[in-house]
């Protein structure tokens, strides 16, 4: 395996762990039945990414030695959905992340997680990869490690996609794209409407700022085109809302990529994000015909 990716055009730097996924009646009923995935923020953005013949390099969290992460080894080597894993490093004495998963009849899906705290970042990315100026995907979950590295990614020009790093004016300021979801705003006792919070991330400044509101749709805010709303695409049946986030960032990483107009990019990430919702679980490579044929209406 090449230790340097030929010129990646998407880096995705956060999260990766093992999802371990059951459905059942209510948020509290036991897991039976569980199914194992490979998944993470990072994980779940990348094989979208990936789905799309995107040239996609993901790093992240550390394997470790334990039971958790040779399964998840297990997964990222095997499984139809893995991916390449020369940068998401094994450390013996990592604690591998893992997340249990409960889906209800309707879809929406109720996490909760160990070993997220301990997690280990991987080593900074070799300069080579960063100086072709890939876009640069993020999210929070390693800490000041992604700070550094997201700083050292904006340094070599590129463009950072950032999500859930509202709190973070210094990575706000670097960002092309800031990327926050209404639940998790609310569950930090951020009440604002969420047009004001995206104009203020764009005043603090990132050239966009979105706030998602699930099946709402989202928020938008630009530098150019001031703010407005993008409603949601409705699909049937729900299967799974996991990873619907993720899926949605890629499909601005894609539009970026692609050279999308913003509210066009803006509709592939919510038509890419709907469609997800009928598999089940974090990971998804939607074909790109079933996203364009849903957002231009011809599905």
């Amino acid at each position: 395996m090449s230790t340097v990716p030929r010129s990646p055009e998407v880096v995705v730097y956060g999260t990766v762990c093992l999802d371990i996924l059951a459905r059942v009646r209510t948020p509290d009923s036991p897991m039976t039945e569980a199914v194992e995935f490979p998944g993470g923020e990072a994980f779940n953005t990348a094989t979208a990414l990936a789905g799309w013949e995107v040239n996609v390099l993901l790093t992240g969290t550390a394997i470790g030695a334990d039971v958790e992460g040779d399964r998840l080894r297990q997964l990222l080597d095997h499984h139809p959905l893995g991916l390449p894993r020369t940068f998401v490093p094994d450390i013996p004495t990592a604690t591998t992340p893992v997340c249990q998963v409960r889906v209800t009849p309707d879809g929406e899906r109720y996490m909760s997680g160990r070993g997220f705290r301990e997690a280990v970042a991987p080593p900074p990315l070799p300069e080579p990869v960063l100086a072709t100026r890939p876009i640069f995907a993020v999210d929070p979950n390693l800490g000041e490690a992604a700070v550094l590295e997201t700083v050292r990614a904006a340094s070599f020009g590129c463009s950072i996609v950032a999500m859930d790093f509202g709190h973070r004016e210094d990575i706000v300021a670097l960002s092309r794209i800031v990327v926050e979801s209404r639940e998790r705003l609310l569950r930090q006792g951020r009440t604002d409407p969420p047009e004001t919070l995206a104009a203020g991330w764009v005043a603090a400044g990132a050239q966009t700022a979105i706030v998602t509101l699930g099946a709402e749709g989202c928020v938008v805010a630009d530098r150019a085109d001031g703010v407005f709303p993008v409603p949601a695409f409705s699909v049937s049946p729900i299967v799974d809302t996991t990873g619907a986030g993720d899926t949605f960032r890629a499909g601005l990483c894609y539009g970026l990529l692609r050279g999308m107009s913003l509210q066009r990019t803006v509709r592939f990430a919510t038509a890419a994000a709907a469609l997800h919702c009928q598999t089940s679980g974090g990971g998804s490579r939607i074909p790109i015909s079933n996203i364009l044929a849903l957002m231009d209406g011809t599905s």
